[in-house]
């Protein structure tokens, strides 16, 4: 394997749109975080599993990582601006706020192509694939020319491939925040009704002896 000093761009390009479209906490935290957006969408059972499967990605060792990667650099901020008040330690907020955005820069530098493969891998159903004439479009890219000065989208300055391109990036960009939206909602879909049984079943245990 290449060390990163020997990767070209266009790998090191690759190696960062496979790293966070695969990232379990970005797709745990973010999963959940649309399905208690959405919760109509989604369903109540699918609210419940949601919301456990956002409580559980935050509680994790990975989101304690990134909080704690969060507040070093808060830290020297605060010391390079001699700033007297306390640094607040990253909250939830703040978490799903740089995984978000995080998400958003890399599908927008991400092709067609490997928009496509990452949400079928989380579970997207698509009957369709990216022609071969777009699979290599990135967003990013082709994007900035339809760009005006005061930051709007002028549909006009993009060709019919452009257009096209841009379609299909939301319906996958979509398709991938949906699949994880919904691998989240069916974490502990039966939850209710095992913690029930359990109740019931844990009267017929055996007790543990005191002696």
């Amino acid at each position: 394997m290449k060390d990163d000093q020997e990767l070209t761009p266009e790998e090191t390009r690759q190696g960062i749109v496979k790293q966070t479209l695969e990232y379990k906490l970005l797709q745990g935290a973010v999963g959940g975080n649309e399905v208690k957006a959405n919760p109509y969408l989604y369903g109540q059972l699918g609210l419940q599993g949601g919301e456990e499967t956002y409580t559980q990605s935050m509680s994790s060792e990975e989101a304690e990582n990134e909080r704690k990667g969060m507040y070093a650099k808060k830290l020297e901020e605060k010391k390079q601006l001699e700033i007297s008040e306390e640094a607040p330690y990253p909250t939830n907020y703040d978490i799903i706020t740089k995984l978000k955005k995080q998400l958003g820069e890399v599908q927008r530098m991400a092709k067609l192509s490997e928009l496509e493969e990452h949400a079928k891998a989380v579970g997207a159903e698509l009957d369709f694939e990216v022609p071969e004439e777009l699979k290599d479009y990135i967003q990013g890219e082709y994007l900035e020319k339809a760009i005006t000065k005061d930051g709007k989208l002028d549909p006009s300055k993009l060709n019919d491939k452009e257009k096209d391109a841009l379609k299909i990036y939301q319906i996958l960009t979509d398709s991938y925040e949906r699949a994880i939206g919904l691998k989240a909602a069916q974490t502990n879909y039966f939850a209710d009704l095992n913690n029930l049984g359990k109740q019931i079943v844990d009267k017929y245990k055996p007790k543990k002896s005191t002696e």
